[in-house]
């Protein structure tokens, strides 16, 4: 089976609300998210089959038209809660508007043969949903810290280390803009739309981004005094301290734009 991919573009305003609720409550709840606001939404969308005697799972310019119509009528430079009727009754969060896009993506996709594999939906750059149909969907919010290291294993020589960590034992350390994402696993709420509240979610997080955030980790952070800041190790400290605390499904960080390292962190 191949899977294939397309991306999109649009532009969509909308505000978040919930009917039975006064705007002061509304405000409350949702804060600025109450008024009408925009984003630029990238959209990836996947399909998978087998290989057709064309040498193609599918025309990607069948593709390319079908998701097009869809996003130019629906969505593209629209306020979602006043020109989509789906958004009449549900929040026109990132997760709902994954899962509408998914019903009505799936419609129009006419062979039998082609599945609609996945719907990658990206608010801004910090904000990520993947669904890939059933009862669970998976969000990633992207953060960001620098910090200073050094890599050297003191029961090896200045050789050895030099042999094994390059550039990276060099005793006056370096470092890196780190690019951190974590993922959660989950549903959306009936009434709010979200699959977690993003303000619990990015406090929990900067709190254990603030620990690492411009350290030199190999003195400043008592794990790495036993633990080479490797960006693995780092990985191991950050789903550690968040475990129990958040869905987890996976984190990821980013050293360098070459260099690019996944844990899975489920409890």
């Amino acid at each position: 089976m191949f899977v294939i991919k397309r991306r999109f573009h649009f532009c969509a305003s909308h505000r978040y609300s919930i009917v039975h609720l006064s705007p002061q409550e509304n405000e409350e709840l949702f804060g600025k998210l109450y008024h009408q606001h925009g984003h630029n939404y990238i959209l990836f969308v996947s399909v998978k089959g087998n290989l057709k005697s064309t040498g193609m799972v599918m025309n990607i310019k069948e593709l390319k038209s079908k998701v097009k119509a869809i996003v130019d009528e629906k969505y593209d430079h629209r306020n979602l809660n006043e020109e989509h009727p789906a958004f009449s009754s549900i929040n026109p969060t990132t997760e709902n508007i994954a899962l509408v896009l998914w019903k009505e993506i799936s419609r129009v996709i006419e062979d039998k043969d082609i599945t609609l594999h996945s719907i990658e939906l990206q608010e801004g750059k910090e904000l990520k949903v993947e669904y890939k149909g059933g009862k669970s969907m998976i969000l990633s919010r992207e953060y960001r810290f620098s910090a200073g290291h050094r890599l050297y294993n003191p029961d090896l020589s200045a050789e050895e280390n030099l042999r094994l960590y390059g550039k990276c034992s060099n005793p006056h350390g370096h470092g890196h803009d780190y690019t951190l994402r974590v993922y959660v696993k989950g549903w959306p709420d009936e009434k709010t739309g979200f699959l977690i509240n993003i303000e619990e979610m990015d406090r929990r997080v900067k709190e254990i981004i603030e620990e690492l955030d411009h350290r030199f980790l190999n003195e400043e952070v008592e794990f790495f005094r036993r633990h080479l800041p490797t960006t693995e190790n780092i990985l191991l400290y950050i789903c550690g301290r968040l475990k129990g605390k958040l869905p987890l499904e996976k984190i990821e960080i980013m050293e360098t734009e070459n260099n690019i390292f996944e844990l899975e962190c489920t409890d």
